[in-house]
């Protein structure tokens, strides 16, 4: 049965479960009645007495107890026997009277015999046996153990409850009693169980029922004596120990109060908490910790109220006798002093505590601070000592070598920073200026192989707490005054960091690890140091502390835990800005905004600059700050002395010196002048005065500064002084005094006495008040005048902390921002180098999988924060770290394709190169590329210069075949071929994959080794390979090139440009070839479609020639650079110029650029051209007409410069982006393109005819401009859709371009010149073996090597591309088996023709067709277009008219306009080598010249032209040598053409020459023509051909008159000097027998000569 603690004997409750406590002390339920514990207690503890020998003759009364009978009960007060009771005399007996303790017990259990309910019990009446026990210094450990056993249960129990009768009184009297235990000492184990009793007891009343009843006397003297037990050195280890943690306890329940408690209504009311009144703080005091010693006597309480519970045995204090005795709860007093004990015992300078004292004040400091947080801050008198005291032992206690101190120390710091940072400004900026200048390596990172510098780039080298040039205690005051500790000093005491111990560095880095847990830690540091113009860069030194030492290299300066502990922090603090990427960016109220903090932060850089050049230059630094605003006016002498008093970043000294100048008067009465005085000594002033600088060391400079001193020392009515010359004496005498006080060389120092003497008679002829100079000498004496820095004691050290103290009411608030990002973008602006550098190198360097987890998360939360905020240059530098360690980012290799091997099995293929294999067996490579573009994906609109990173990759992997050539669908609207591949050197098909035996692959390495071709990939290869591929597949880069197509034009320019500048870089790689060699071996364009020629080996034999892999890289940049232009209007509008000036630049350098480069390039410029005239077709404007005008001129410009041998190999691409542009665009769009600027479309288009392909391709445009002829000469429409006819030829220009192209077309046609030479040749050796005559010739002819006009050296034909297998099949044909069978058939009539009898006539006909054996007609098409293209100039003679009509030219310009170009581009193609394009060219030309056409419009001689610019010409150039050899046998026949079509003209012009003034001239030349050709060969049998000619002209001339002998033309002189002038040019040349057949008077005219030349045929007329 339970009882529980106010049960009765009568009611009694059945057992239940009792509920959980949440007090640290657990309380149960008991099972047996509580008066009965309460009495078995009480025997308990007198049956232990009695076998003491003290009490054992008391053994039977203490057993029986008081009776109960009211009738021998005795009146209060009486001390009687029971026999004195009864009335009977007699001797006086032993009662328990005699003994009190005993008494106290029997009194009790008689109280609580009559008691029913253990509730309603008097506490104080159930306490007071057990006190008596516990108090008594006679009674031995063992019983003082059981009555502290007892009261431990009452509370356990719940005997005692709050309702427990005068409970509170009962606590005060049970914590007098334990505080003022004293037992008899015996063995030692057992007194320490006495106290570890006390303790419990301690225990259950601080933090069980009744604690909160506790007066603030009690608590204190429990926690002095717990406080006691621990300091005690004698007592054991275990106990010590105890003691700690009863402590610890205790103090978690005082200060957990302490949030229950209101704040100080005002913090000023400090003073009057230290009063001696009973109510108030100052009367509860806790002294030293003393020994708690066994065997001392009582100890006097420290309260005297105490000593009346002392009362004898029996008697207890009645209901009333503390009426007048305050019984309040502990509070805040209590918990002050507790706290300001612990803080005493922190003094490093007591000697009388030891570190083991300290230890342990230092933990339960802590425990109070993580359990009260930031109540601590709202009590003034806490937070006083907590700012005060507590820090400035705590700092002092860092600099010790004791690594428990220094670890306590460092775990109280954080705490307290935990708790009481707003509040802690300059306390947090010392210590951690400290920790960083004590953990800073400042060493360079060591270089290791492998690993590129640019990996740890950003990663600070000394941090900027070391850098500034006058340190200071608050790291910045705005006094201007300095930390008052030399280094060494500041080292000694804490101040400075210096050398310290492995185990200590790693200390403080587990301290630095803990702050920057606290997520707002970093962006506080931020906002209120790094932005503040006063305070150091904390955030950044912190963060470059961090970076540096989570290198690997850091270890060897401290341990190995030290490099994770640091890159952990570093991955705590980006993971916190992470966590905050969704938080709102709100401010507080009186916060400053991100524009404020970061103008104060410009501000801070700036005056750091300027104090840098003031130490160097004070004129150079007053500028510099006067030009960037920090100081209003250079000439105004208040804003530079408030500047100087206000920074601490200058040298002091030089301060000094720049004051005391004479140039510098002014600054220097301003800077005193704002200095204050008020209620200060004169050595007290000058003191602070020489605080803020050096005083200099020249006597006039000082004198200059002390005189404004005194006068202004002087303007605060100290009546000590009387006037400023009383004060500059005197303000002198203290500067001597005090050197000769301290000066080490004055030997004999001024006395008191002597000093007073030096001033009689100078305060205004009075002397100075003696206590004045007494309180000066004294103060002087005991405390030097120096510089701050320069005090090397424990004074320096407390001066500064005075001053930091000082500062920090002025220092402002510091902001905590646990609520807000607003200032998270900036504060990753300043520090995200250090942390991406030491990620980078973390990931290269590590080993471990989850080191590389945590880093990957990390880059992830650093790209995702610089998304997020904008940052580009982070999220560039971290794409640049991941390529470093992606291996992928070497410049591409020319050679890398000859080393590669393609392995092709069941139509797959894998391309295994250097790079695959390499990357495929780099895990870590391949974890850096994943995560390289994990981070891109989604993020390309913020790349920058990143991306000349990501396209080295790219290029590396389609140089070694990894990804795709194609990547966005825009390809398919440029209408060029697919990007080329980089073919493999090697090709190896494998007709079994699953054959991998031994024996198969030896057989394979041996196969490979027996044809010279490299082994086959191993397993291990591909394997390695295919990993490669996996990696690549999983990096899903087709999902960024989608991304980068959603880009708008400002995103996107920022790739365009890395693009641009690799295709140059490109170009300048390129390796060193003749181009002729190279494009012999480069690249070969076949059916319109690019295909790759390589120097490759299918399974060992060489099977084509490679194209260096520098051009399909090339391309790839530049087609990607092109789609991006073409993604949308707005980036063409505002990338296309870019784009294009590069394709231009790349023109411009044909001469070092791959040729298939330049065809592409054309392409792409086309390809934007027409995007261009798609916008201006979709919305037409006049500016958009403008801007196509030039591009096309740019376009065609560019192209047409490049050189024809490189256009040769380019031709087929770059003609077909040509043709396609044309077709594509709209009519007034094809004008524009065909009056480019200098004729640039017609030149581009020329440019590209020697390629054959190109060719074709080319006529079909300019058949599409100018139209096809009929049979009747005139141009038709081409296309039926076409319903009326454009002229695009529709001025000069455009009309001579044409020309000319077509010129160069029918040029082109004399490549058949060889064949048909040949044909000649072979066709009579033929049809002799066929006995056969010899058949006509053939309409193929050779090349004239001729330009536009007519002369050598203009664009040459094909001949070099002549396939030369031809002419060796021919002479094999000739002179084999084909020649073999005919001379031993020969006599059947027949021939035998590889294997086939052919008759004569068979073979002639085969020959004339060109089926022949080794006959094959070569370039037909090339023939054929050239004939074409001598129709189409003759056919523009049908629109000569039309043209000069239209445009409204004068007759002489429209004959130089438009005749001369038809005219001399038939004459061109009259010299043709090829026969077939030079009998249509006399054709044409004949027709031409004899067309009415011609001379129609003309009233003038404008026409007669024709013969100086072109007949004679002509002959003229039939008559060249070399024009004779390109067709020796067909050339005599073009002679004789020629001289018949010149006569023809001439007599069909005749009539109307003869009213020509110039018609003798005329007549002359042409007989000198006719002379040249009679006299050219004679092989040609000219001779008789032309005279006969000349013999019909002659005769037509005679006939109708013109010419007529003398004696008819008697009086016309003109007709005399014909006649006379012909016939002595005709007996220079001809041959007299033809001489005799002209007659002296010829006949009639012979009209039937004239019409035949009249009709225009083509063929020549014959006699």
């Amino acid at each position: 049965m339970e009882y529980p603690a106010t049960a009765t004997r009568a009611a009694q409750s059945p057992p239940s479960i009792p509920p959980r406590s949440s007090s640290l002390t657990q309380s149960c339920s008991i099972s047996i009645n509580p008066i009965s514990l309460v009495i078995n207690e009480c025997i308990t503890i007198t049956s232990a007495m009695r076998k003491n020998a003290r009490w054992a003759q008391s053994g039977v009364s203490a057993i029986l107890g008081t009776g109960s009978s009211p009738d021998f009960a005795p009146d209060a007060g009486e001390d009687i026997s029971l026999i004195a009771r009864l009335g009977l005399r007699t001797k006086r007996t032993r009662t328990t009277q005699d003994n009190p303790l005993m008494a106290g017990f029997s009194k009790l259990r008689v109280d609580l015999a009559e008691c029913r309910d253990i509730s309603t019990f008097d506490t104080v009446s159930l306490f007071h046996p057990f006190l008596q026990v516990i108090r008594s210094s006679s009674i031995t450990g063992p019983i003082t153990s059981l009555a502290l056993n007892a009261i431990t249960k009452f509370f356990s129990y719940r005997i005692i409850s709050l309702s427990s009768p005068r409970l509170p009184l009962a606590m005060q009297l049970l914590s007098s009693a334990i505080t003022h235990c004293r037992f008899e000492a015996s063995d030692s184990s057992q007194d320490e169980v006495v106290l570890l009793r006390i303790l419990r007891l301690m225990e259950c009343m601080m933090c069980g029922i009744g604690g909160d009843l506790l007066s603030d006397e009690s608590v204190c003297e429990m926690m002095e004596t717990g406080l006691s037990m621990c300091c005690q050195m004698r007592l054991s280890e275990m106990l010590r120990r105890s003691a700690e943690m009863s402590m610890v306890t205790m103090s978690q329940r005082a200060f957990e109060l302490l949030k229950q408690i209101e704040p100080e209504a005002n913090s000023s009311t400090l003073e009057a908490m230290t009063s001696t009144s009973s109510g108030n703080i100052g009367s509860v005091q806790m002294g030293e910790p003393a020994t708690a010693e066994p065997n001392n006597t009582p100890r006097e309480s420290p309260n005297p109220s105490m000593s009346e519970f002392t009362a004898t045995a029996g008697q207890l204090p009645a209901d009333n006798a503390y009426s007048n005795v305050d019984l309040k709860p502990f509070g805040l007093p209590s918990i002050r002093e507790l706290l300001r004990v612990l803080i005493s015992l922190l003094d490093p300078h007591d000697r009388q505590h030891t570190d083991t004292m300290r230890v342990m004040a230092l933990r339960i400091i802590d425990v109070a601070f993580e359990v009260s947080g930031l109540t601590i801050a709202t009590h003034a008198s806490l937070r006083s000592l907590a700012v005060d005291d507590l820090c400035r032992h705590l700092f002092q206690l860092l600099r010790y070598d004791s690594p428990q101190i220094l670890q306590t120390s460092l775990r109280v710091s954080s705490t307290i920073l935990h708790t009481m940072r707003p509040h802690l400004k300059l306390q947090q900026e010392l210590l951690l200026s400290y920790m960083i200048s004590c953990l800073h390596l400042l060493v360079d990172i060591p270089k290791e192989p492998g690993i590129d510098p640019i990996l740890y780039e950003g990663v600070p080298l000394m941090p900027k707490v070391l850098l500034r040039s006058s340190p200071s205690v608050t790291t910045g005051s705005s006094s201007g005054t300095s930390t008052p500790v030399p280094v060494k000093e500041r080292q000694r005491l804490g101040m400075e960091g210096g050398q310290r111990g492995p185990d200590a560095r790693e200390t403080m880095v587990e301290c630095l690890s803990g702050l920057t847990r606290i997520p707002s830690f970093m962006v506080d540091l931020f906002v209120n140091y790094d932005c503040d113009v006063d305070r150091a860069d904390l955030c950044e030194d912190l963060i470059g502390l961090l970076s540096r030492n989570a290198f690997p290299d850091a270890a060897a300066w401290s341990t190995p835990n030290v490099p994770p502990l640091c890159l952990d922090a570093l991955l705590c603090y980006v993971s916190f800005l992470d966590d905050r990427l969704d938080m709102s960016p709100t401010i507080k109220p009186n916060y400053p905004t991100v524009k404020q903090l970061m103008e104060q932060r410009d501000k801070k850089q700036l005056i750091i600059q300027g104090t840098s050049k003031f130490n160097d230059d004070p004129k150079k630094g007053i500028q510099f700050l006067v030009e960037c605003g920090i100081i209003d006016d250079a000439s105004n002498p208040k804003s530079i002395s408030r500047f100087l008093r206000n920074t601490s970043r200058i040298s002091k000294k030089l301060l000094g010196e720049f004051l005391a100048k004479p140039s510098n008067k002014d600054i220097l009465d301003c800077f005193i002048d704002s200095f204050d005085f008020t209620d200060k000594r004169i050595d007290t002033g000058l003191r602070v005065l020489l605080e803020s600088f050096r005083l200099p060391g020249e006597a006039q400079q000082i004198e200059r500064i002390v005189e404004k001193f005194s006068e202004r020392y002087c303007e605060f009515g100290h009546k000590e002084v009387a006037n400023k010359d009383a004060a500059f004496v005197l303000s002198f005498s203290v500067i001597m005094l005090n050197t000769d006080l301290h000066n080490p060389q004055v030997r004999n120092r001024m006395t008191l006495e002597q000093y007073k003497h030096n001033l009689r008679k100078v305060n205004n002829n009075e002397d100075f008040i003696p206590e004045y100079l007494e309180a000066i000498y004294n103060a002087i004496k005991n405390q030097e005048i120096i510089m701050p820095e320069e005090h090397n004691n424990q004074a320096g050290f407390d001066y500064a902390w005075k001053e930091l103290l000082q500062k920090a009411n002025s220092s402002g608030e510091l902001f905590v921002c646990d609520d807000t990002s607003i200032y998270d973008a900036e504060m990753f602006r300043a520090t995200w180098k250090p942390v991406v550098a030491t990620l980078a190198y973390v990931f290269t360097s590590a080993t471990d999988d989850m080191v590389f987890m945590r880093v990957i998360t990390g880059f992830d939360h650093c790209a995702r924060i610089a998304t997020r905020y904008n940052i580009s240059d982070a999220l560039d530098h971290i794409i640049l770290c991941l390529s470093k360690i992606s291996t992928l980012t070497a410049e591409p290799s020319a050679t890398s394709s000859v080393d590669s091997t393609e392995i092709q099995v069941d139509g797959s293929s894998i391309t295994v190169s250097d790079l695959s294999v390499r990357f495929g067996k780099n895990y870590k490579a391949q974890l850096a590329t994943v995560v390289l573009f994990r981070v891109v994906r989604g993020n390309e609109y913020l790349v920058r210069s990143g991306w000349r990173e990501i396209i080295h990759i790219w290029l590396n992997l389609f140089a070694n075949s990894l990804i795709s050539p194609y990547f966005s669908e825009l390809q398919d609207k440029l209408d060029v071929p697919a990007i080329p591949m980089v073919t493999p050197g090697n090709v190896i098909k494998r007709n079994d994959p699953k054959d991998s035996s031994i024996f198969s692959t030896l057989s394979s390495y041996l196969s490979s080794y027996a044809v010279d071709g490299p082994p086959e990939p191993s397993d291990e290869e591909l394997e390695s390979t295919l990993c490669t591929v996996d990696c690549v597949n999983s990096c899903n880069l087709s999902e960024i090139f989608d991304n980068i197509s959603a880009l708008d034009s400002g995103k996107v320019q920022y790739m365009l440009q890395s693009l641009l500048e690799e295709a140059m870089l490109l170009q300048q790689r390129r390796p060193f070839l003749s181009l002729r060699n190279e494009f012999n071996n480069d690249a070969r364009s076949i059916g319109g479609q690019s295909q790759l020629l390589s120097t490759s080996s299918v399974n060992g034999s060489v099977e084509q020639q490679n194209l260096p892999s520098f051009a399909p890289l090339s391309i790839y940049v530049l087609e990607m650079a092109t789609c991006l232009v073409l993604k949308d209007a707005e980036c063409l509008a505002i990338l296309r110029p870019k784009l294009m000036a590069t394709f231009i630049a790349i023109l411009r350098n044909a001469g070092n650029v791959y040729p298939v480069v330049i065809g592409r390039v054309i392409c792409y410029m086309l390809a934007i051209l027409r995007r261009v005239i798609d916008e201006c077709t979709a919305s037409p404007s006049e500016e958009k007409l403008a801007d196509i005008k030039l591009l096309v001129g740019e376009i065609f410009l560019s192209a047409a410069s490049v050189d024809n041998d490189i256009l040769k190999e380019s031709g087929p691409i770059s003609a077909t982006g040509i043709v396609y542009c044309f077709r594509s665009c709209p009519d007034n769009i094809k004008m524009i393109l065909l009056d480019a600027p200098e004729q640039a479309f017609w030149k581009a288009l020329e440019s590209l005819l020697e390629n054959p392909e190109a060719a074709s391709v080319i006529f079909e445009v300019v058949e599409e401009i100018t139209g096809i002829p009929d049979s009747d000469g005139e141009f038709q429409v081409r296309h039926e859709k076409d319903s009326t006819k454009l002229r695009l030829i529709h001025n000069s220009a455009n009309f001579q371009a044409v020309i000319d192209l077509l010129g160069a077309f029918a040029s082109a046609g004399s490549v058949g010149s060889e064949w048909e030479q040949r044909h000649d040749h072979r066709s009579g050796s033929i049809r002799r073996l066929g006995h056969s005559s010899t058949p006509p010739i053939t309409n193929l002819a050779a090349s004239a090597n001729l330009n536009s006009r007519g002369e050598s050296g203009g664009p040459r034909g094909v001949v070099e591309g002549v396939d030369r297998r031809n002419y060796s099949t021919m002479k094999a044909s000739a002179s084999g088996t084909g020649n073999k069978h005919a001379s031993e058939d020969s006599w059947r009539g027949s021939t035998v023709v590889n294997g086939k009898r052919m008759t004569a006539a068979e073979v002639n006909a085969a020959v004339a067709a060109g089926t022949y054996p080794g006959m094959q007609r070569p370039y037909v098409d090339v023939v054929e277009r050239a004939v074409k293209a001598v129709k189409m100039i003759n056919a523009f003679r049908s629109q000569v008219t039309d043209l000069i009509t239209e445009l409204k030219l004068e007759r002489n310009d429209g004959w130089t306009t438009f005749w001369f170009p038809v005219l001399d581009g038939l004459l061109l193609q009259c010299l043709n080598a090829c026969r077939e394009v030079r009998q249509e060219a006399f054709g044409s030309l004949q027709r031409t010249l004899l067309s009415p056409e011609l001379s129609a419009t003309y009233d003038d001689f404008e026409w007669t032209a024709i013969f100086g610019t072109v007949l004679f010409p002509l002959i003229a150039g039939l008559l060249r040598p070399e024009v004779y050899q390109s067709d020796p046998r067909g050339m005599g026949e073009t002679r004789l053409q020629a001289s018949s079509l010149l006569c023809k003209v001439f007599l069909y012009y005749l009539e109307r020459l003869s009213g020509w003034e110039g018609m003798l001239d005329l007549w002359l030349q042409i007989l000198d023509m006719m002379d040249r050709l009679m006299n050219s060969s004679p092989r040609d049998n000219l001779e008789e051909a032309v005279a006969e000619s000349l013999k019909n002209v002659l005769l037509v001339m005679s006939s109708s008159g013109y010419l007529v002998q003398p004696e008819k033309a008697q009086g016309d002189n003109k007709r005399l000097e014909l006649w006379d002038q012909t016939w002595k040019r005709l007996q220079r040349f001809l041959p007299p027998a033809t001489l005799d057949s002209l007659p002296g008077s010829l006949p009639g005219s012979i009209p039937a000569a004239v019409d035949r030349g009249a009709e225009g045929s083509s063929e020549p007329v014959e006699d």
